[in-house]
């Protein structure tokens, strides 16, 4: 009965994470898809030109110094909370067990994480050790523009464009919060938070425009249509040693 009971939730498992992965749509989406729209460029835009104007600007200067006092006075004696990271990652994680098929395979969908990644890293040092801005805290002074903050933005816009508004809406609510704990631990001010979510959202943007040309140069559209993208785990048991793994498989 154990063995009966072992084999059927094994192939559930199997089942289920095949289901989630397999995206048999192999064919390159439409060049509309990645025309640049004014929104997707002036949004983000304007949110990083607002953040940097209160590096220096005096009248905002005192409005982000405002908002940070406010935010200590709320925090008090309590304890900082830093669950900036693991809040992104276990969005992203719950996204893809439970959400939802994603428009892209799981090919185009890491050329896209890799590049948002390749653009953020390459780009955010060298700001911040330009502008050079303290934090509020007075640890360090690369405060502008805020990583954390900008990492689980981008997360929240690539999963609103695979996935829908529904589970757009609901990680960009776990990125503000990310963008409010960085004030709340006073990590960082206000516009340094807005310049990171602005950040993140363009970086994905971007590495959308870049997809087709990746696709090219990698040769990804020479691939047969109907081939498909997996990733399949496999639960395994050995009875005579009494040990269990698990057997992964990905297609690319």
């Amino acid at each position: 009965m154990r063995k009966f009971l072992f084999i059927v939730c094994a192939l559930a498992c199997t089942w289920q994470v095949r289901a989630q992965y397999v995206d048999t749509t192999d064919v390159r989406p439409p060049r509309s898809e990645f025309r640049v729209r004014p929104q997707q460029v002036v949004v983000p835009a304007t949110m990083i030109a607002v953040g940097a104007a209160a590096v220096s600007a005096p009248r905002l200067c005192d409005w982000k110094t405002d908002v940070r006092d406010a935010f200590q006075r709320g925090r008090g004696t309590h304890r900082k909370a830093n669950v900036e990271t693991w809040a992104t990652l276990s969005m992203q994680v719950t996204t893809m067990a439970l959400g939802p098929r994603p428009k892209h395979n799981l090919t185009d969908r890491l050329l896209v994480k890799a590049t948002s990644y390749a653009l953020l890293y390459a780009t955010m040092p060298v700001v911040r050790r330009c502008v050079r801005e303290p934090r509020p805290d007075g640890h360090g002074s690369h405060a502008f523009p805020s990583l954390k903050t900008a990492n689980a933005f981008m997360a929240a816009e690539q999963t609103r464009i695979e996935r829908g508004w529904g589970w757009g809406m609901a990680f960009y609510g776990v990125a503000a919060g990310v963008g409010v704990l960085q004030m709340y631990n006073d990590r960082c001010y206000l516009n340094d938070v807005l310049a990171g979510a602005g950040s993140g959202i363009l970086t994905t943007h971007v590495a959308y425009w870049l997809l087709p040309l990746e696709r090219r140069w990698l040769g990804l559209d020479k691939r047969k249509k109907g081939k498909d993208s997996a990733l399949l785990l496999l639960p395994t048991y050995d009875v005579s040693t009494r040990t269990a793994g698990l057997a992964f498989t990905a297609l690319l």
